[in-house]
């Protein structure tokens, strides 16, 4: 977090669902443009040393779940890390994601709950995140469910829970305060839009979030650095 406690996080994760997607292909080129304005990043474990250079200015987060576009269930995250390996490997924190209604969601509470516990043995904080996605979701901007979410993922231990913007301030507003701890905004998909896009961050900042977390429509911008800025200034910062 910064010195008022936003986090403006920017993930790089997405190589292992996506695969080489624009902006992912070479890291570095993304964090050169960002490291003095993000909060954080998160990369898996094989990209902790590129993100590593940074770390005089950014905070590394190691994710440990993954799973690819083209598995029979893309909403299987699996656990591919440890928390001991991440502190080895010279990270901050680490992150884990859940799929909420997904037909594994039974089996990544279990690997949440074992992360957790090494995270508060070892000190480390933890990231949560939570998307409702899989056959029981018939819509996964549902106020009721994102509110769920990120009341799960407070309960499972996370110190931030990063949750989707269900499209309106006062549904998001009682998501924060459902979750009890600090709650981040997904930045989602590329926009068409960049406009509406920040009226999304916009209100998620006037709700209460404590920042974002946004991959794609940062490093997939023209000018990674302006688009993260731009995003900051909905916070005032």
């Amino acid at each position: 977090m910064d010195d008022d406690g936003r986090i403006f996080m920017v993930p790089m994760d997405h190589g292992t669902t996506l695969g080489p997607i624009l902006g992912v292909t070479k890291i570095t080129d993304t964090l050169d443009q960002v490291a003095d304005l993000a909060t954080c990043t998160v990369v898996h474990k094989g990209l902790v040393a590129q993100a590593r250079q940074y770390q005089d200015r950014l905070g590394v987060i190691m994710h440990l779940s993954a799973s690819t576009v083209y598995a029979p269930d893309p909403d299987d995250k699996r656990i591919v890390g440890t928390v001991q390996e991440a502190m080895d490997l010279g990270a901050d924190a680490v992150s884990v994601h859940l799929n909420l209604g997904s037909a594994g969601e039974a089996d990544q509470i279990e690997a949440i709950g074992r992360v957790s516990t090494d995270c508060n043995r070892l000190g480390v904080p933890l990231v949560v995140m939570v998307y409702p996605r899989g056959p029981t979701i018939m819509d996964t901007f549902n106020a009721d469910l994102i509110a769920h979410a990120a009341r799960l993922g407070a309960e499972l231990g996370a110190d931030i829970v990063k949750v989707p913007y269900p499209g309106d301030q006062g549904s998001f507003r009682a998501a924060v305060r459902g979750a009890g701890i600090p709650v981040v905004v997904a930045g989602g998909p590329k926009a068409d839009r960049p406009e509406r896009f920040l009226e999304i961050i916009q209100g998620a900042a006037d709700a209460g979030a404590a920042g974002v977390s946004v991959g794609r429509n940062v490093f997939q911008a023209d000018d990674p650095a302006k688009a993260l800025q731009e995003i900051i200034r909905c916070f005032g910062a």
